[in-house]
C-alpha cells in the first residue's frame, strides 16, 4: 500500500534488480494499473513472484540487494532492519519492504472469487499481458484481474480507482489493453 513518506520510487532500479535476480513476476496494484493507462499515482511497486523456493530466495537477493527494510504498522519511517530470506517471504501472504528505489510489496496473490480466494502468480501469469515498461518487457495484470482484485478487497482508495479502471478495461484504445498475450516461457 503506498505510504506518504516513502521515498520516490524507480519502477526502473526495482525491476532491474528483480531482473538481475531472475525473478518470476507478475506487476500488479496501483503501478500495473498505470501501465494500462490509470492516472492515479503510487508510491510503491506492487508483485506476485512465483510462489515456490527458489524463486522467493531470488526476490530476497534482490531485496538484499536494493538494501530493502520490512516496513512494520507504528514502525519508523525507514522500516526496520530484517534479514530476509526465502523462507520468511513464503509465511507472509503480504511484505512491504522500503528500499533505496522506494517501496516494494511482495504479495502471495491478490483477491480472485473472495477476499480469501487468491489469484496466485500461476493465475495471474495467464491472464497477464507483456508490456515494455523502459528498458523491461514485464509481465502486468490483466486488468479484468486488478479490477476484480479492487472490487474485492473493497478499501477507500480501491473503490475511488475503480471508475477508471473499468472504463480502461472495457473501453481499451488499443484493443490490447488489458488482454492476455503469450507469456514468456518460465525459465
Amino acid at each position: 500500500m503506498s505510504d506518504p513518506d516513502a521515498p520516490p520510487l524507480d519502477p526502473d532500479a526495482l525491476i532491474s534488480a528483480l531482473e538481475r535476480h531472475e525473478v518470476s513476476f507478475v506487476a500488479v496494484g496501483g503501478l500495473a494499473a498505470q501501465w494500462h493507462g490509470a492516472q492515479r499515482t503510487t508510491k510503491d511497486l506492487d508483485v506476485c513472484p512465483a510462489w515456490d523456493e527458489e524463486n522467493l530466495e531470488r526476490v530476497a537477493g534482490a531485496l538484499r540487494e536494493l538494501g530493502a527494510r520490512l516496513k512494520v504498522p507504528d514502525g519508523p519511517a525507514e522500516g526496520v532492519e530484517f534479514p530476509v530470506d526465502g523462507a520468511f517471504l513464503h509465511r507472509m501472504e503480504l511484505s512491504t519492504w522500503r528500499t533505496s528505489a522506494g517501496d516494494l510489496d511482495v504479495l502471495m496473490g491478490i483477491p480472485r472469487d473472495g477476499r480469501w480466494d487468491l489469484a496466485r502468480y500461476e493465475h495471474l501469469r495467464e491472464n497477464a499481458i507483456l508490456l515494455e515498461i523502459g528498458e523491461h518487457a514485464i509481465l502486468v495484470a490483466s486488468l479484468e484481474d486488478i479490477v476484480r482484485s479492487k472490487e474485492i478487497a473493497n478499501r477507500e482508495p480501491d473503490r475511488e480507482a475503480l471508475p477508471e479502471l473499468r472504463r480502461l478495461r472495457d473501453n481499451p484504445v488499443d484493443g490490447d489493453a488489458g488482454q492476455p498475450t503469450d507469456a514468456p516461457p518460465d525459465d
